[in-house]
């Protein structure tokens, strides 16, 4: 017998389980979900929206983090190479089946991990500047 799981379905509890350091380890609130295929985590001036696009089988993380008056919203490659990480391949964002959306989940929490010390006050403008942050 073969029981084939649903890649959606197995969305949100990866990214639970993958995410959960963010917060016992940062004291972010969370997780939170806006919708079916996106987990949220937020922090008094940092939040990290990881979503899954079924109809591209990709699996995202943004980080968005408060610069003054400002918010500043990058994807999570684009801040690995910023923060000299790693390349943007390193950071695969392929789920067309659970195996694969496991592995990029864990991967992508991987990275924010390793990213999080690079987001202090005194970094995270040039760092989100490299990455060419979005404002709003």
């Amino acid at each position: 017998m073969v029981i084939k799981v649903s890649t959606a379905r197995s969305f949100e509890p990866e990214v639970i389980r993958a995410f959960r350091f963010l917060v016992t380890e940062h004291a972010l609130i969370g997780p939170s979900s806006p919708g079916p295929t996106q987990v949220c985590y937020v922090g008094p001036e940092v939040a990290y929206t990881i979503t899954y696009d079924p109809a591209g089988h990709t699996v995202t993380t943004n980080v968005a983090r408060d610069v003054g008056p400002v918010r500043l919203t990058a994807e999570l490659p684009a801040l690995v190479v910023s923060a000299a990480l790693g390349h943007p391949a390193t950071v695969p964002c392929t789920a067309r089946t659970p195996l694969e959306m496991r592995a990029a989940i864990l991967t992508q929490a991987h990275y924010v991990r390793r990213l999080q010390p690079y987001l202090t006050p005194l970094n995270v403008l040039p760092l989100m500047r490299a990455a060419h942050a979005r404002s709003g």
